[in-house]
């Protein structure tokens, strides 16, 4: 979906020579329109990098992402633009609508939508607008427990979500709350005991290991927790602890593309580089660009298996989509022998 308003197009020109985000915008749409959406999605992300101010870079960014299926991340933006811009740029809550709608978060794109035709009844997506909300009251109709079922699941993943995303930026003290509140309600969501731990430890407090050794007592095999485990003893300075998790992790093959990854970074980030470097090197050139820290993983592994010229370009590839372990190496005097990952690194 080109988000570009008419007049915003017409006024745009491209300076080849200097490439500002304008010029990676335009170049952006082109690849948009050719149906091209990893390339878009790449320029977009440079155009937003050099003009961060500008709201539009980042709506059309959160709009082919979606296209894409990156509900999450696309949504992240969106948010992002509303709590800066207010209600000035209302299409956000029609694009956060239909990502709901796609995560299945019927409840939270019904207010989105409905949000969207308060501000604006007859726009340039209200048409679009009014359809989606009939299919989300249709949702309704068809489930006499959907308001009271779906809605404490929506409301439990949409607190779920806010809380990883307050994690994924660091923001690690303001995420601890919502999480223990979660685990205190649910007491079976293993992924907010999870995350949970991930932020106690962040933070210091040694009861992480617990709550994760909970959750393997009661979910056997919780490859999260494992992942979780292998990375605390590591840090904590106990490698015996940590290569009995990290064995664990070395014999599993998740057909699941989030598990897979997951354990890849794991043993990149507790220095098992050959093993790392195997899984991620099956990996689709742009599955690793989707992640700029992904990229920067194997650029890790690479260095440490003695590919040393390919990792230096992955690494200065890693930088230029953003990816801010990336961008501090190359500013540091650190050579490659002493290159780490880290999973968490903000």
């Amino acid at each position: 979906m080109d988000v570009t308003p008419q007049n915003e197009q017409n006024k745009r020109k491209v300076v080849p020579l200097y490439q500002n985000g304008d010029y990676f915008f335009q170049r952006g749409l082109e690849a948009y329109r050719k149906n091209h959406l990893q390339k878009a999605v790449r320029l977009f992300e440079r155009a937003v990098k050099l003009t961060a101010q500008e709201p539009v870079f980042r709506i059309q960014l959160a709009a082919v992402l979606s296209e894409l299926g990156e509900y999450e991340r696309s949504n992240d933006i969106l948010h992002d633009v509303l709590n800066e811009k207010g209600d000035k740029l209302a299409e956000c809550y029609f694009f956060m609508a239909n990502n709901y709608a796609y995560l299945g978060l019927f409840e939270q794109a019904e207010r989105a939508t409905l949000r969207y035709l308060e501000l604006h009844p007859n726009e340039r997506f209200s048409a679009d607008a009014y359809e989606l909300l009939d299919l989300l009251q249709f949702e309704r109709e068809e489930d006499d427990d959907w308001e009271e079922l779906d809605a404490q699941e929506d409301e439990l993943v949409a607190r779920h979500e806010y809380a990883h995303r307050l994690l994924r930026k660091g923001e690690v003290q303001s995420s601890i709350p919502i999480l223990q509140a979660i685990v205190n309600d649910h007491p079976t969501c293993w992924a907010a005991h999870n995350h949970l731990a991930e932020a106690l430890f962040r933070q210091g407090e040694q009861r992480a290991f617990a709550i994760c050794e909970a959750v393997l007592e009661k979910d056997k095999g919780n490859l999260i927790a494992i992942c979780n485990l292998a990375l605390f003893y590591t840090e904590k300075g106990d490698a015996k602890q940590a290569d009995h998790y990290i064995r664990t992790l070395k014999n599993v093959y998740p057909l699941q593309e989030d598990h897979y990854i997951k354990i890849a970074e794991t043993l990149c980030a507790v220095g098992h580089y050959q093993e790392a470097y195997e899984r991620l090197k099956e990996l689709q050139q742009w599955q690793l660009e989707q992640r700029p820290a992904l990229l920067f993983c194997y650029a890790v592994a690479l260095a440490h298996v003695g590919e040393e010229k390919k990792a230096k370009q992955l690494i200065e590839r890693a930088a230029r989509l953003s990816c801010r372990q990336a961008e501090r190496f190359l500013q540091s005097k650190l050579s490659l022998s002493e290159l780490r990952y880290q999973i968490w690194a903000e």
